[in-house]
């Protein structure tokens, strides 16, 4: 490829190791799954352990709340860290390519920044994500009537 005019797609990859690149990148869709998997099995047994629902989530569980906060607070830490890390490799590799972030796609080089970027963005959504679930799972547990 070299005889073309094209380098090697990611002329970085040696500063970054693989394992934290993509653990920047998977690790907060992954805390919101967490988040959301645990949230929601602990809040609807707490209100519908048999075949019909309770009013409210009867004696035993008064320490749902607490453990719907942590469950989330621990998700959004997990998340902001990924999210971190992916701008520390986005800053890190910002010249692999020529270029700022409007040329990711076009100019075919800079993986290592491209999933950087990726991972700056898909975590600052996937922290939204995770407020707006823990705004939901503090609100109030309302198992219904």
């Amino acid at each position: 490829m070299t005889s073309y005019g094209v380098g090697h797609p990611a002329p970085h990859r040696g500063r970054i190791a693989n394992a934290l690149l993509f653990a920047a990148l998977l690790a907060a869709p992954l805390a919101w799954s967490a988040q959301l998997l645990l949230n929601y099995g602990l809040a609807s047994h707490a209100c519908f352990p048999q075949t019909r629902p309770k009013a409210a989530p009867g004696p035993g569980w008064e320490w749902l709340h607490s453990a719907l906060l942590g469950i989330n607070l621990v998700a959004l830490a997990i998340a902001i860290a990924a999210t971190v890390i992916s701008l520390f490799i986005w800053r890190r590799t910002s010249d692999e390519a020529h270029g700022g972030h409007e040329h990711l796609i076009e100019a075919g080089e800079g993986r290592t920044r491209f999933f950087a970027v990726w991972g700056v963005w898909s975590g600052v959504w996937f922290i939204i994500q995770i407020l707006f679930g823990t705004i939901a799972a503090v609100g109030g547990i309302g198992c219904g009537s």
